[in-house]
C-alpha cells in the first residue's frame, strides 16, 4: 500500500481486459485497472487511485503496444465518454465480451457451467447507431467526458449513422437555441434519409415553435422536430417511422415516436430478434406474455408464430406506438397493457403463458422474479443490456428452480464495453424431459 502511494510511475504488462473496458495488470500481486489498455500491451502506468483490495491508473505511454491494438478513427476518443474499446481490434471487441460475460456469470451468478455462447457481432463496427443522446451547456454539445460532467464538444460521431453526424453539424449553427437547451436527443431513419430532434429545453420558450417551423421548412433531413415540456411532447411535422424485417422475412413497420425506447443498431436488432424466436420455438397453441414490451418490438414478431402475445408496458408513449403498429401490421393476436410489470403481475388472473420474455432496464428483474416464477412459464427469454443484473438475476432464478439452457451475445454496441445478452431458461425438473 505504502509502495503504491509513493512510487506514481510504473512499467506494467496488461494480463486481460475487465468488465467496463479497463485493462489488468498486477503490481506486486495487486490488481490495477487502466483505461484504454489492451491485453499484451506493456506501458508506463500512473497510479491515479489506491484502495485496499486495487488501484487505477492513467496510461502514460504505451512502451510495446499488444497485437490487438488498432489506431483508434476518432478524435475524440480517449476524452469523450462514449466509447471505451477503439483502440481495440474490432474481432478481439467481441471475443473479450464473451471472455467477460463467462466470467461474470461464474462470479455473480455463481454458475459452475455456462453453456456455449453463441457470439453474433455488428456487421458495420462503426456508422450503426440510429439513435444518440447530446448534452448541451451554453454553445459546447457533445458527450460527458468520462466519470465526469464535462462536455466533450464534437461535431461529428463515427460510431453513429452519417446521418447523424449530417443532423449534428446542422444544429450546431444555430447557437441561438442552444442557450435554452440541456440535452438534444437524434433518431434517424437510414430508410428515408430523415430524422427527428427532441429538445430538451431548460423551460419551453416562445422562440422555439418558429424555430423548429423555420427548420422543418427549410432541411428536408428532418422528418420531425418533437419538444418536451413537463407534462407533454409539442410536435412539428411526422414522428419518425422505419422498417424493421422480421425473422419470417417479412417487414413489419414499426412507429417508434419520441419518448419510445427503441434499439440504437438496426441490424443487430435483427439478429436480437431472431434469437428470440430461436429460443422460443413458439406455435399456434402458445401464449406468450411480453414483459417491457415498448413499442412491440419482440411482441409483434412473437405473435407471428404463437396463439396469442400479451405486452405489458408503462410508457404511456409506448404503448400508444404499439397499438398502432399491431393495427398497421394487422397482426390481431396481440393485446398491450399499459401499467407497471410488478402490478401486471401481482394481479395476474388471466391463462397461464408457456413462455415470458423480459427485456428490464438496467437494474435487471429482481423486483419481478417471484412473480415470474409463481407463474410457472415452460420457458423463460431473458434479453440484458447489463451482464451484472443478468447474472444476479440468473442465481435467483436458480434458487428458485430455474437453470440456463442457452446463451447468445449480440454486439449491438461495438466500439464499447457494452453488450446484449438473450438467455433461456427452463425449470429444472423438465430440463431432461425436454
Amino acid at each position: 500500500m505504502l509502495f503504491l502511494t509513493v512510487m506514481r510511475k510504473v512499467q506494467v504488462l496488461v494480463e486481460s481486459v475487465a468488465f467496463k473496458g479497463y485493462g489488468v495488470a498486477r503490481i506486486h500481486g495487486k490488481v490495477i485497472f487502466i483505461p484504454y489498455t489492451v491485453t499484451g500491451d506493456r506501458a508506463w502506468v500512473e497510479v491515479v487511485e489506491d484502495k485496499k483490495d486495487y488501484s487505477t491508473g492513467r496510461v502514460v505511454e504505451i512502451v510495446e503496444p499488444s497485437s490487438n491494438r488498432v489506431a483508434p478513427p476518432c478524435p475524440y476518443f480517449g476524452r469523450c465518454g462514449g466509447c471505451q474499446w477503439q483502440h481495440i481490434d474490432y474481432p478481439v471487441q467481441v471475443e473479450l465480451k464473451k471472455e467477460i460475460l463467462v466470467e461474470t456469470l461464474k462470479r455473480l451468478g455463481r454458475l459452475k457451467e455456462v453453456p456455449s455462447v453463441k457470439a453474433l457481432p455488428s456487421p458495420k463496427p462503426y456508422d450503426y447507431r440510429i439513435r444518440i443522446q447530446l448534452k448541451v451547456r451554453g454553445k459546447t454539445m457533445g458527450y460527458y467526458r468520462e466519470g465526469s460532467h464535462q462536455i466533450v464538444d464534437i461535431d461529428h460521431c463515427p460510431i453513429s449513422q452519417p446521418l447523424v453526424s449530417r443532423i449534428i453539424r446542422r444544429l450546431r449553427g444555430e447557437f441561438a437555441i442552444f442557450q435554452l437547451m440541456k440535452e438534444i436527443e437524434i433518431n434517424v431513419s437510414p430508410e428515408e434519409g430523415k430524422g427527428i430532434v427532441l429538445f430538451h429545453p431548460h423551460s419551453y420558450d416562445r422562440r422555439m415553435e418558429p424555430f423548429a417551423k423555420r427548420l422543418l421548412q427549410s432541411e428536408p433531413i428532418f422528418r420531425g422536430i418533437a419538444v418536451a415540456g413537463k407534462r407533454k411532447l409539442t410536435l412539428f411535422g411526422d414522428p419518425l417511422e422505419f422498417t424493421i424485417p422480421s425473422y419470417q422475412d417479412r417487414s413489419l413497420q414499426l412507429r417508434i415516436s419520441p419518448g419510445s425506447f427503441s434499439q440504437v443498431n438496426p441490424e443487430q436488432n435483427q439478429a436480437l430478434i431472431q434469437i428470440v424466436l430461436q429460443f422460443s420455438e413458439t406455435n399456434k397453441e402458445d401464449i406468450v406474455l411480453d414483459l417491457y414490451a415498448g413499442v412491440g418490438n419482440l411482441t409483434l414478431p412473437l405473435a407471428m408464430g404463437a396463439k396469442e402475445v400479451l405486452g405489458i408496458e408503462e410508457n404511456r408513449i409506448a404503448v400508444d406506438d404499439a397499438q398502432f403498429n399491431a393495427e398497421r401490421n394487422g397482426i390481431q393476436n396481440c393485446q398491450f397493457i399499459r401499467g407497471r410489470v410488478e402490478h401486471a403481475l401481482s394481479n395476474w388472473e388471466r391463462e397461464i403463458p408457456r413462455l415470458i420474455v423480459l427485456d428490464p432496464p438496467r437494474a435487471g428483474g429482481k423486483t419481478i422474479l417471484d412473480q415470474v416464477v409463481r407463474l410457472r412459464p415452460g420457458k423463460i427469454i431473458y434479453v440484458s443490456c447489463e451482464p451484472t443484473t443478468f447474472a444476479r438475476d440468473l442465481r435467483l432464478f436458480s434458487e428458485r428452480g430455474y437453470s440456463l439452457q442457452r446463451l447468445s451475445l449480440i454486439d449491438m454496441f461495438p466500439q464499447t464495453y457494452h453488450m446484449e445478452v438473450v438467455g433461456l431458461l427452463k425449470p429444472n425438473e423438465r430440463v431432461q424431459g425436454i
